[in-house]
């Protein structure tokens, strides 16, 4: 490492520094970085495409005054799946704001995903924003489906 870089760093910092400039390390960022694009290229416009078109106005089973039914063994899996696919996704989406990818939409789908208290609110919260809305609609308009429906979320 330069002299002149060693002098601006900090001592505690410099081991973690030369760990990150490390040859080995950088060429797998970059791998790391080129899949990320890839698949969040190719994977949220997949997944955006194919929500339903009522995703953001349906009501839930409280609402509706259904009863809730018990999860078998195989749906607990797969919501303990999603969640967990739910949270990568999150983790690769504030990666992705600062490498090459779509950010935002990877952060969006993931939320999509995730099963937390006021989901809903936050998701229409969030497609408030025309241009986030206007950028969903445009990938489900290429893919040949319907526009979402916003229900709640109009301003």
């Amino acid at each position: 490492m330069p002299d002149w870089v060693l002098r601006h760093v900090p001592a505690w910092s410099r081991a973690a520094l030369e760990w990150l400039i490390h040859p080995a390390v950088l060429a797998g960022l970059g791998v790391g970085s080129a899949l990320l694009f890839v698949l969040g290229a190719a994977g949220v416009p997949w997944f955006l495409a194919r929500l339903p078109t009522d995703y953001l106005s349906r009501r839930e089973l409280a609402e509706l005054g259904l009863p809730a039914t018990k999860r078998s063994a195989w749906q607990i899996a797969a919501r303990i799946s999603r969640n967990l696919l739910g949270v990568i996704l999150l983790v690769v989406g504030v990666i992705e704001l600062v490498l090459p990818g779509q950010g935002l939409l990877t952060i969006l789908v993931s939320l999509m995903l995730l099963d937390f208290p006021g989901k809903k609110k936050l998701l229409r919260r969030m497609l408030g924003s025309k241009v986030m809305f206007r950028a969903i609609n445009s990938i489900r308009r290429r893919a040949g489906q319907p526009p979402l429906d916003r229900g709640g979320s109009r301003r």
